[in-house]
């Protein structure tokens, strides 16, 4: 087992830790949950679905879909939804709020890493992922190729994440100096939805900057087609996050 193994077992265990009780306190119990999406899917998927053209009938990867919110949204918007992720509890309430809107999900529980294996390969219109994605990863370039493996000839990659400005600059949690061109690791608490103190594990991230980013999707073989910008939330002065559209 390499470092890289290490990291990604210790950031999948983080992310187990209580996930499921976390989710339910922080987004509510899946029937509740899955009503409010099912009011306006098109409100929750609001950062992915303007960039995917007509959903219904697509087959649509959320790479590390976390609670399955945007794929359940999605669903319920006409699309054939696969989430992959390495959290057994996020798969829990994904699939429970999933069944309590009524749709179907697939859920793969593992390494995202061989997610494009045989069977999986050019499965997929599209590939999205939404806001703490690629900070878990090491080598942003085998990534990529592994999302370029996944998605069909011709298929979207629709990214919105941080931006890494907000991250590598002004994130607390860095807990060191501020230097966009750092490439340490920096290890954190994981995310803990409700808002309140109770610590739910550490992760260990890496911060990439923008360029670093673009370079790696063009090199995995996708063309760019777009790359927005948006402020940030609570200081509209810094972009906060950013969504890059690709094509395989």
């Amino acid at each position: 087992m390499d470092g890289r193994d290490d990291i990604r077992d210790r950031n999948r265990d983080a992310w187990n830790a209580g996930r499921h009780q976390a989710w339910v306190d922080a987004l509510g119990a899946p029937a509740e949950a899955a009503a409010a999406i099912a009011a306006d899917p098109a409100k929750v998927a609001r950062r992915i679905a303007p960039h995917l053209g007509p959903i219904a009938g697509q087959r649509i990867a959320s790479v590390q879909g976390s609670h399955g919110r945007i794929a359940v949204a999605l669903a319920l918007m006409g699309a054939a939804a696969t989430v992959f992720d390495f959290a057994e509890e996020n798969r829990r309430y994904a699939l429970d709020l999933a069944a309590a809107a009524g749709v179907p999900l697939d859920y793969r529980v593992g390494d995202v890493m061989a997610a494009g294996g045989p069977g999986l390969d050019q499965a997929f219109d599209a590939v999205v992922m939404e806001l703490g994605i690629l900070h878990y990863h090491q080598d942003l370039a085998a990534f990529f190729a592994v999302m370029k493996r996944l998605a069909a000839p011709g298929g979207r990659l629709v990214l919105c994440e941080f931006h890494p400005v907000e991250r590598k600059l002004y994130w607390a949690g860095r807990g060191t100096a501020p230097d966009y061109f750092a490439t340490d690791l920096v290890v954190a608490d994981v995310p803990n939805p409700t808002g309140s103190d109770e610590r739910l594990g550490q992760c260990a991230y890496r911060f990439w900057t923008l360029g670093e980013i673009v370079s790696a999707v063009i090199a995995a073989g996708f063309r760019l087609t777009s790359l927005e910008e948006h402020p940030d939330w609570t200081d509209p002065t810094i972009p906060g996050t950013f969504t890059l559209t690709a094509v395989a």
